[in-house]
């Protein structure tokens, strides 16, 4: 009886901070904790990485009701119960080249998550994704690092400098059966309309898959407001839950 009530509450999204070496500075993220969620060693979570745009904080998502969603998922048994670790790019306006960030979420964040917050530690039961900058950095955090995440979500996605020429040369290094599942989307208004569809071009030029989804709408918080539900159904696709008996 206990664990049904407990399972009824909604979750909760609490702010942390951690020292990340990489960055040689203190990294800020919020977590949302799924309902039912216990740290018990017993019990492990999906978590899915969710990155900001370059105007925004990591309260970005929230605002864009990714909480709602995600209890509506879980609640309703569509999948398991799952993490979201929403980081802080503090410096959003420094150039990707040298940039730490990404190094921090890899080589700082994500671990640490995995020891005190009982997140699998297997690719398949991890995602990552993000909004405008934060796509960038998804893409190439994912696609750089092909053992890492088993799935990745560029919402309106623009591209860093170089990261275009060096796509393929990414996708050429991804062994066989390594890649992730990947989703692009983007308004047809969007200023970075353009550079999506390039990115997506060579995907398909490379053999690829991936969901390409070219929607009406602009680059802001309506947008990605209207369809944020359909990426958090995306993400959690193959953490299903189990049959009831």
């Amino acid at each position: 009886m206990q664990q049904s009530i407990a399972c009824s509450q909604p979750g909760k999204i609490s702010r942390m901070e951690i020292f990340s070496k990489k960055m040689n500075a203190p990294l800020t993220f919020d977590v949302y904790f799924p309902p039912c969620y216990k740290n018990d060693v017993q019990m492990e979570y999906p978590a899915l990485y969710l990155l900001h745009g370059q105007t925004y904080d990591q309260t970005q998502w929230q605002k864009l009701g990714i909480q709602t969603y995600a209890d509506q998922l879980i609640q309703g048994r569509h999948c398991i119960p799952f993490l979201i670790i929403m980081p802080y790019e503090q410096y959003p306006y420094r150039p990707s080249a040298g940039n730490t960030f990404p190094q921090a979420v890899l080589g700082d964040l994500l671990p640490w998550v995995e020891e005190n917050l009982h997140a699998r530690p297997q690719k398949s039961w991890r995602a990552i994704g993000g909004i405008s900058r934060g796509a960038s950095w998804a893409m190439r955090l994912a696609l750089q690092n092909p053992s890492v995440f088993g799935a990745v979500g560029g919402h309106s996605l623009p591209t860093f400098n170089s990261d275009l020429k060096q796509l393929p040369d990414w996708l050429e290094k991804i062994p066989r059966g390594q890649l992730p599942r990947i989703y692009i989307d983007i308004g047809t208004s969007d200023p970075e309309v353009s550079s999506a569809i390039n990115f997506a071009l060579v995907l398909n030029r490379k053999g690829i898959p991936n969901q390409w989804h070219l929607n009406e709408g602009w680059h802001n918080m309506e947008y990605w407001g209207q369809h944020v539900k359909e990426y958090l159904d995306w993400y959690t696709l193959n953490w299903k839950a189990p049959a009831d008996s």
